[in-house]
């Protein structure tokens, strides 16, 4: 599995509509509007290579003006040890119950 996150900047006053659009592309998991350099932040998630270049054509099919795309290689092993127990006792509301 590869995990992608795209940096963009869009439109003027398109960054909604982006969003919204964005969620809606099978394969993108996250999407956030960000002050900053970039309008929009958004993860993606695929089996393949091929299948993140087909996400990203869709992602720039939309109101883009620039785009950064990011591939993970390595993730943390701390965020994945966390347990739901592990969660509840840190004060999590989120932890599954």
């Amino acid at each position: 599995m590869i995990e992608a996150y795209m940096l963009l900047v869009v439109e003027h006053g398109a960054d909604e509509e982006v969003l919204q659009n964005l969620i809606k592309i099978e394969g993108i998991k996250e999407a956030s509007l960000v002050l900053g350099e970039y309008d929009v932040h958004c993860k993606l998630r695929a089996d393949n290579i091929n299948n993140v270049r087909e996400i990203i054509t869709k992602v720039r099919k939309l109101r883009i003006l620039t785009s950064e795309t990011l591939i993970a290689y390595e993730k943390s092993q701390r965020l994945r040890s966390l347990t739901n127990n592990k969660i509840r006792k840190l004060g999590h509301k989120r932890a599954r119950h």
